[in-house]
């Protein structure tokens, strides 16, 4: 099932946002895959970023969506019951950095897990900026974020991802 982030991802860009609500628009019959296609390359390369994300799929040559990959990536991503790193955010925000190392690294853990996919590459502008809806002060979380192994940068600092195990 698709990270969050990759469901989001995918939809970030209007061409494909606009080819999701055509899709979605057209019911449980969904669109011709072919009128899809005559749309060119990029259409196609629209179409797959979709697919890959798990948001639509062909059947019986149609394009049809598939709403239920939105349940299914939140509840693969849920967070635990009594996690003590729920009390560190408040309205989905980050309050405070715990000082506390075993704590931090649960929020580490959280954050990666919540806004960065694995297997994707990220720049320092795209960590920043999804760091920012969690938390003011994205340079020291990303650089916790590395520092603590959670993601990985290039030595230059142009690609970030997240760290394998």
């Amino acid at each position: 099932m698709p990270h969050p982030a990759q469901i989001v991802s995918s939809l970030a860009d209007s061409d494909r946002l606009a080819l999701y609500a055509r899709v979605v628009g057209a019911g449980a019959e969904g669109v011709p895959a072919d009128d899809v296609r005559a749309g060119g390359a990029r259409a196609v390369r629209h179409l797959r970023r979709l697919a890959d994300a798990g948001l639509v799929r062909e059947e019986d040559g149609r394009v049809v969506c598939v709403p239920e990959v939105f349940a299914a990536a939140l509840g693969e991503n849920a967070p635990s019951a009594h996690d003590p790193v729920d009390a560190l955010f408040h309205e989905g925000r980050l309050t405070d950095l715990p000082v506390r190392r075993a704590l931090r690294l649960g929020v580490l853990a959280r954050i990666t897990g919540r806004l960065f996919a694995p297997g994707m590459e990220y720049t320092e502008k795209q960590v920043n900026t999804a760091i920012r809806t969690c938390f003011d002060d994205p340079s020291s979380l990303r650089r916790y974020l590395v520092e603590e192994g959670y993601l990985t940068r290039e030595s230059d600092g142009s690609v970030y991802r997240v760290a394998t195990a």
